[in-house]
């Protein structure tokens, strides 16, 4: 009788954990934000489960952004990113512009592959995010999580990772998600 009466609690409690969490403050999906299928990429490589194959024993599932997205599932992201979505069009063409972004701003820390063990990477601490696992987790669909994060940096999480929002164009910005939403597809063909 005391097992049933403490399951029902902790089912009771489970279930107010996870509806607690208001609206807002989880990712919605927007419709035609996903990349899905362009340039042949699939929408969600499924294998090497949650720990993207490097486990968390090599450097960690999410280097430096897990502390950025705690924040953004519990409180949603800052007002000025809220409402945004990509306006560029979903293609090669983005793709192509995404990548030659990402070789110029985002190697020398993340790595040609994305696994964030470019190397400016060794002197950080933490150290910078896999791009590569990130690209396939849900979060990286989020257009205004991933603009904040591209556009604000690390400096608020005590991470290495610039501010790009005076140093890229929007488009710049933009390019360099769809190519991380793309998962990575140049690092992809050079392996």
């Amino acid at each position: 009788m005391k097992t049933s009466a403490v399951s029902a609690f902790v089912a009771a409690l489970a279930a107010t954990s996870i509806c607690s969490a208001p609206a807002e403050a989880q990712p919605q999906p927007q419709a035609g934000t996903a990349w899905r299928g362009c340039c042949g990429v699939t929408p969600w490589p499924h294998g090497g489960g949650m720990m993207g194959g490097g486990g968390m024993m090599r450097g960690g599932m999410m280097g430096g952004s897990s502390d950025r997205h705690h924040v953004a599932m519990m409180g949603g992201v800052p007002a000025p990113y809220t409402n945004l979505t990509n306006p560029l069009p979903q293609g090669a063409a983005t793709i192509k512009h995404g990548a030659a972004v990402y070789a110029a701003n985002c190697t020398s820390c993340h790595g040609t592959t994305g696994l964030g063990d470019g190397e400016a990477a060794r002197a950080l601490s933490p150290r910078p995010a896999s791009l590569a696992w990130l690209s396939n987790m849900p979060i990286s669909r989020w257009d205004a999580f991933m603009y904040w994060s591209v556009a604000e940096g690390g400096e608020q999480f005590n991470s290495g990772m610039p501010a790009f929002k005076d140093s890229l164009s929007k488009d710049d910005i933009w390019a360099v998600i769809g190519y991380i939403q793309a998962h990575l597809p140049a690092a992809k063909a050079s392996r």
